[in-house]
């Protein structure tokens, strides 16, 4: 894996990320609110890339940056989950968001530090990865649909639970990676950005769905 591959990834993802955040946007009256806490995401993600890309030019620690992000973009992904699930679990989601939240901020002031944020990123990967299967549970026992690749949320999920499965065993192998075999994580981060843009191409199918749920809203859940 080269330098030239991992950047490419890198750019990829980002031009996604912005083009997600503006096709979540556009229309944004008529949107619902998974759509737009969607784009609220992938706007932070979209952000977090640029920060990046500007603290390395000058040389500087990106560990913590993308810690915060993490943080952060939790917020808008358990609500969208929320939202999605139309409250059912609401209770469950903001114990869960809290514990992150207390976690993670724990961890990033007192044991991780600047180092590569792990921990956050497993406790992360874990949640929505329960989260989308339930979300999946639940679109199986209630139909709300007739053809369920019709709905946008069906494909938002099917992306987060995708980058999420993916991701996770390289947070939970990163320490090994770094403190026993030395490795430079090029092909970490490069697999990482590939999970990425698969997750934002699987996305945008939804987000086309929805726009087009927009312009024929009484048939486009029942057109085969």
């Amino acid at each position: 894996m080269t330098l030239e591959t991992y950047l490419l990834t890198f750019k990829v993802q980002t031009v996604l990320a912005a083009l997600v955040t503006v096709l979540s946007f556009i229309y944004f009256d008529k949107r619902q609110a998974e759509v737009k806490l969607l784009g609220l995401t992938f706007l932070l993600s979209f952000l977090n890339d640029q920060m990046a890309d500007i603290l390395t030019l000058r040389g500087k620690e990106v560990n913590i940056a993308s810690a915060i992000y993490g943080i952060v973009s939790f917020i808008p992904l358990s609500l969208l989950y929320d939202k999605a699930l139309n409250g059912r679990y609401h209770r469950g989601f903001t114990i869960v968001g809290l514990l992150y939240l207390v976690f993670a901020v724990s961890n990033l002031c007192f044991v991780q530090k600047d180092e590569i944020n792990t921990y956050n990123y497993t406790f992360s990967a874990i949640v929505f990865l329960f989260y989308s299967i339930l979300y999946f549970y639940r679109l199986m026992v209630d139909l709300p649909v007739q053809h369920l690749h019709r709905v946008p949320m069906f494909w938002f999920n099917a992306g987060m639970l995708i980058f999420n499965a993916g991701t996770l065993f390289l947070y939970l192998f990163t320490t090994y990676l770094v403190e026993v075999l030395h490795n430079d994580l090029l092909i970490y981060w490069t697999f990482h950005n590939i999970m990425n843009v698969i997750q934002l191409l699987v996305v945008m199918i939804g987000l086309w769905q929805d726009l087009r749920n927009i312009k024929s809203p009484s048939s486009s859940l029942l057109e085969p």
